[in-house]
């Protein structure tokens, strides 16, 4: 689905009256676009996949949970075009998962850093060259494309936005750590602890 992106923006500027952050003002350029989709049926894996294999620059992904293989096999050919800068951060839970995608990045090349500096790093991005954005609800998982109720947003030709995430993201991984298979963390994470 397309939409203006025009109505969205206005949500997200009306939303960071409360957030105290700052927000990319909208586009004026008519061409800016967001491709919207709702899981399950609409192969949102599949969708950003695309997107992904589309990159010529960068694509950094920052997911609290990340299953997908659709995704993660992308993510792995952008990153064997050697001019594509493929970056992703974890929550520190995907460290000890059975069926995290930490393992497939590390064993493929691709730089891949664990976040533990909060309970739960619950981010669901990525950005792709200088102005393709893609967030939502969505987890990066099978579960996420085809069984849960899910929203994810592509917002596309809108480098301010990018910028803003692009920032987000280096902010993230300069406080990650490298990962390595089997790696554990002095506190447990949030998912880890019980009520």
């Amino acid at each position: 689905m397309k939409h203006c992106v025009t109505a969205i923006a206005s949500a997200l500027l009306c939303a960071s009256a409360f957030a105290q952050t700052t927000i990319a003002t909208p586009p004026t350029a008519s061409n800016a676009a967001v491709d919207v989709f709702f899981s399950p049926g609409a192969n949102t894996d599949q969708a950003i996949a695309a997107a992904i294999l589309s990159a010529t620059k960068r694509v950094w992904i920052a997911g609290y949970y990340f299953t997908s293989a659709p995704i993660a096999k992308a993510l792995h050919e952008a990153h064997e075009r050697k001019h594509v800068d493929v970056r992703v951060v974890l929550d520190r839970s995907q460290a000890s998962l059975k069926y995290s995608s930490a393992t497939y990045f590390h064993n493929q090349g691709v730089p891949i850093k664990m976040n533990a500096r909060y309970p739960v790093m619950h981010h669901k991005f990525l950005v792709i060259d200088s102005d393709i954005v893609g967030f939502g609800s969505m987890n990066f998982t099978k579960a996420g494309a085809q069984s849960n109720a899910e929203n994810f947003n592509m917002f596309r030709r809108w480098p301010k936005l990018a910028d803003t995430y692009a920032r987000e993201f280096a902010r993230l991984e300069g406080e990650s750590v490298a990962y390595t298979p089997g790696m554990v963390f002095d506190t447990p994470a949030a998912s880890e602890k019980s009520e």
